[in-house]
């Protein structure tokens, strides 16, 4: 994902990776919610999505991010020659905990799929190459979430198996 969002201009990476977040809180509602085609049919916008997710277990700390990044594409949407500048990439990297900053540089410094040519130092990135670092910590963030609740959801049937073997 790294290099697809980094070969994009500022409109694609921008795009795509809003994709991707939502794609990945789709999935969290899917599992955490007992029939997912009433989400569809109930035609909810995003926002809405991410607020329900939140309530539904999505770790908190992970909802600014997710709006930050959100009112990012609205810009784009919604303005035709909007560029992105560095007030919008640090409100983005500000909406995060200061774990999950921490974590930003975490994933250029010792991530050994860095791609090639990127700076293993967040601060001489690009604009857009900071906003890209901070989406694939986000993404990395909900797939956690995801993939706990899929280990909640696999422990609760052993738990039922075992129930109806004793």
């Amino acid at each position: 994902m790294f290099n697809i969002l980094l070969n994009e201009d500022e409109l694609g990476a921008v795009v795509r990776a809003h994709i991707l977040i939502e794609q990945y809180v789709d999935h969290f509602l899917s599992l955490v919610v007992s029939n997912h085609d009433y989400l569809d049919k109930m035609s909810i916008d995003f926002s809405n999505k991410v607020k329900l997710a939140v309530a539904m277990g999505l770790d908190e700390e992970i909802y600014k991010p997710i709006n930050s990044i959100t009112s990012i594409r609205n810009k784009f949407a919604h303005r035709a020659n909007f560029k992105l500048d560095s007030s919008d990439v640090k409100s983005f990297y500000d909406s995060f905990v200061a774990e999950d900053r921490d974590g930003i540089q975490d994933i250029i410094s010792n991530n050994p799929d860095r791609p090639e040519g990127l700076s293993n130092k967040y601060s001489r990135l690009s604009i857009k190459e900071q906003l890209v670092v901070m989406v694939i910590l986000l993404a990395i963030r909900i797939e956690h979430e995801v993939k706990f609740e899929l280990d909640y959801a696999l422990e609760k049937i052993d738990e039922s198996e075992d129930e109806i073997d004793a």
